[in-house]
This record gives structure tokens, sequence and C-alpha cells, in this order.
């Protein structure tokens, strides 16, 4: 079998974990904020976060397996750009709680997943659509963050 079969799972779960650490440990302040209605449940939010991984992995070993070696490099930071952006929201509104730059932030990693797409469309379709529902789901995690901060924001 080859390496990035488990490779990339295995940083995919990495990635899971430490947004999931993150988050935890900002549940506290999380709990005194005033929260939009439409407000998803943690339940909810966890089961389509790891639906998203699930998918986000199959994308990149699809595209891994359709890409030239010589452009495995490019897509392999691609992905580790995506991931860090990825575990960098968790910090910027659970750790730091600046929920204003984390929406910002969150749009950054929004234009990374269709980076990420657009990248791997050419080599593998099935890779790009398989990540669709992240880009949906982020932004839609980024009007959720704004509504977040506005609600809370103190004027």
């Amino acid at each position: 079998m080859p390496p990035h079969y488990l490779l990339i799972p295995l940083i995919a779960i990495g990635v899971a974990l430490a947004g999931s650490l993150i988050t935890r440990s900002g549940l506290g302040w999380f709990r005194t904020l005033r929260l939009p209605a439409w407000m998803p449940s943690t339940r909810l939010i966890t089961s389509v976060w790891t639906i998203l991984f699930i998918l986000a992995s199959a994308s990149a070993i699809l595209a891994w397996n359709a890409t030239a070696p010589q452009g495995q490099g490019e897509l392999g930071a691609l992905y580790l750009v995506n991931a860090f952006l990825n575990i960098a929201f968790s910090y910027l509104f659970f750790v730091r709680h600046q929920m204003g730059s984390a929406t910002l932030e969150a749009l950054l990693l929004s234009i990374s997943i269709g980076v990420l797409m657009l990248q791997v469309f050419s080599a593998s379709f099935v890779a790009a659509l398989l990540l669709a529902p992240y880009l949906l789901w982020v932004l839609f995690s980024a009007a959720l963050a704004f509504a977040v901060f506005r609600l809370n924001v103190k004027a």
C-alpha cells in the first residue's frame, strides 16, 4: 500500500484533533456569548466536521494519485496550508477570542479551499467535487462567526 494512503488520513486526524482540543479549551468562554437562533447544535457541528475531514482525506488521496510526481509537492503544500488555516480559525476564535479576525480567517480558509478545488480539478474532478461541502460549510461558518461577532461586539 502506498504510504500516502495512511499518511493523508493521519494528517487529517491530527488536524481534527488539534482543532477539537483548541475549541474545547475555549468552550467556557463560548458559552457566555450571545448566539444567533440559527446556530447549529454541537452534535451537528461535530458530525459535519467528521464527514468533511473524511471527504477531504478522500479528495487528497484521489488528487495525489492523479497528480504527476513533479506536481505532488505543490499539491501537498496546498493541503498543508489549508490544514494550518483550519486550525488557525479555532485558535483565533476560541483561544484569542478574536471573533472578527476569525471571521476574516474563515474567508481565507474558504479561498484556500477554492484554490485546492481549482488545482485538483484538472487531475480529478471527483477530488475537486469532494471539497465542495467543505467550502460550503466554511462559508457558513464564516457567516456564523460574523453573526456571533456582531451579537457580542462592545460598541
